[in-house]
């Protein structure tokens, strides 16, 4: 066991993480403890259980990461990096915070009422893409289902201290798999293909990250369209989760278009083009500003099923 007390630059709110990770379709990643968020990996084939504790505040935050079953500072060090990476723990927000306090005043009212807020990344693209191309075009219950199915069906269980934890599924195991078996699970005839050829894809070495890593947003997002089943939104979601690009913008995410017409209070769903025309004043920060959309309508939703007789209106930010 290897640990290290992080202290990312604030604010950083931990417990959002608790929130969005309640929410998630990637939950059967993570498990939650009373103050602590924990997550296995696979680091050289061996299963290393990451654990992280807030220490501080949201003001003066302090992270505590923890090294479980590790072998090796080799292996801890790897653990940390990617948790420095998937929970954004060296991304200041301060940048975005001004942009959108001179530029957008809803926003801005957003960004004061959920401050600390960051965004929760995936290890990688391959992750990222295969996590997005199960989320197409379904809902967040049956998405999470999904997930869990094949992580059950690809990963060995890791008992530790009575829980029962998995990592996400390597690659060869995934690419290794019929499309039948994935039918079995619920998946569609096409979902199954497109996950499996791509995790083929990956194995083979004709889809590399590392060169999707190095294009531009609109060079990345042509390059990924060519693959079979993969299109802009899901394109985006893996500059976005997968690298953490803040300028990338899913004009065309209906979470995003709900969110937006919730809180600039629109008569009707903005199109794509209203989104894109928005977004001028977020520039730069387009995936910050996107997140904090996303998040505040689902807190904004869950506020609403815990107090049903409230009032439509009370879901939305005060009048500027």
């Amino acid at each position: 066991m290897l640990k290290i007390t992080v202290r990312p630059p604030a604010p950083f709110d931990f417990r959002h993480l608790f929130d969005r990770l309640a929410q998630s379709s990637n939950r059967v990643l993570y498990r939650i403890t009373d103050n602590s968020v924990l997550r296995l990996f696979l680091i050289d084939g061996r299963p290393i259980l990451a654990e992280l504790r807030s220490t501080g505040t949201v003001e003066q935050p302090e992270i505590t990461i923890t090294a479980w079953n590790t072998e090796n500072q080799g292996q801890a060090e790897k653990v940390f990096a990617l948790c420095t990476h998937i929970f954004s723990l060296n991304r200041p927000l301060w940048s975005f915070y001004k942009t959108a306090a001179e530029n957008d005043p809803v926003l801005h009212r957003l960004t004061e009422k959920h401050r600390g807020i960051h965004m929760l990344l995936e290890p990688g693209i391959e992750e990222a893409m295969i996590l997005s191309i199960i989320g197409q075009q379904v809902n967040l219950t049956f998405a999470a289902n999904l997930k869990h199915a094949l992580v059950e069906l690809c990963s060995e269980p890791f008992i530790w201290k009575g829980q029962t934890f998995y990592a996400f599924p390597q690659l060869e195991r995934i690419a290794s798999l019929s499309y039948e078996d994935l039918r079995k699970l619920k998946y569609s005839q096409r979902k199954a293909e497109y996950v499996i050829d791509f995790a083929r894809l990956v194995v083979s070495g004709t889809f590399r990250s590392d060169v999707i890593a190095r294009l531009s947003n609109d060079e990345a997002i042509e390059e990924m369209a060519k693959l079979r089943g993969i299109g802009r939104w899901t394109a985006e979601c893996v500059l976005l989760f997968g690298i953490g690009r803040p300028d990338v913008l899913p004009a065309l995410d209906i979470g995003l278009r709900n969110a937006v017409q919730l809180f600039y209070q629109l008569p009707n769903q903005p199109t794509e083009t209203d989104i894109r025309k928005m977004a001028l004043a977020w520039s730069g920060w387009e995936s910050y500003a996107t997140y904090y959309l996303w998040a505040a309508l689902g807190m904004a939703k869950a506020e609403k099923k815990s107090n049903p007789k409230a009032d439509r209106s009370s879901a939305h930010v005060e009048p500027l």
